[in-house]
């Protein structure tokens, strides 16, 4: 059975021997799933925002507000539909999205999108921008990956944690707390493997290294593509310099 926070937190002050650290060990813990969000693209921590493009006049490129705990976005399936037909937007940077023609009356079936996850810009919440500006109140789905809750007082909750690699949690959070109090042992915590007495003890750098080679694997071929915001497979959609955005 799955470990709970304060189950974790009593094995980590133990064995980093500062049983009475049991607050700083529930901050911590927090700190460290937060990381795991940040810095990884987990299956786990997949979600699915839905809205409507806009189509009054002015409104259509955006912005669209996006879910609070949005991180970044699934490149590959962030798509509108239109009759049951899905139309895969492309990722572009802000920078790519404002050097667009943007001019009343354009209007079409949105290639690009981009977000902007400034704090000046959203008001909490990222936004989303998209090119063309969208013909119609077109279905949107946007999978992406956010930020997951933190856990109140972990040192003292039932509540299981959501990553699912417990070995991982326990042996960082271990090696955390022994680098806040001096312990020689914090770098074979948080490394990768040591030989130990015959056996290879696995640092918690090795075993995240180890849960992220199958994480998320639906046992599909993995499949190396170009850049599509500068390739394409046709001519016709190549832009016409002669006419003005298109």
């Amino acid at each position: 059975m799955p470990l709970q926070a304060q189950q974790i937190v009593t094995l980590a002050v133990q064995t980093a021997k500062v049983p009475s650290w049991t607050q700083q060990a529930g901050q911590l813990l927090n700190v460290i799933l937060s990381e795991l969000c940040t810095d990884y693209d987990l299956a786990v921590n997949r979600k699915t925002f839905n809205f409507t493009f806009n189509s009054g006049a002015g409104s259509n490129y955006g912005p669209y507000t996006l879910p609070t705990d949005w991180l970044r976005a699934d490149k590959n399936d962030v798509f509108y539909t239109i009759l049951g037909v899905k139309y895969v937007m492309i990722a572009q940077t802000l920078a790519q999205f404002n050097a667009q023609v943007q001019q009343p009356g354009l209007a079409q079936y949105p290639e690009y999108f981009a977000v902007d996850n400034s704090p000046i810009a959203t008001q909490g919440a990222p936004v989303m921008y998209v090119w063309p500006p969208a013909a119609g109140s077109y279905p949107v789905t946007a999978v992406y990956f956010g930020q997951m809750p933190d856990i109140a007082t972990p040192e003292t909750s039932t509540v299981i944690p959501w990553f699912p690699s417990q070995q991982y949690l326990i042996r960082r959070l271990t090696g955390d707390l022994m680098l806040m109090s001096g312990d020689d042992r914090a770098p074979m915590f948080l490394g990768g493997t040591t030989p130990q007495g015959g056996s290879t003890f696995m640092g918690a750098a090795a075993l995240l290294s180890r849960y992220l080679k199958n994480e998320g694997d639906t046992q599909a071929v993995k499949q190396v593509t170009l850049d599509r915001r500068s390739f394409s497979p046709s001519w016709s959609k190549e832009p016409n310099t002669k006419t003005i955005g298109w």
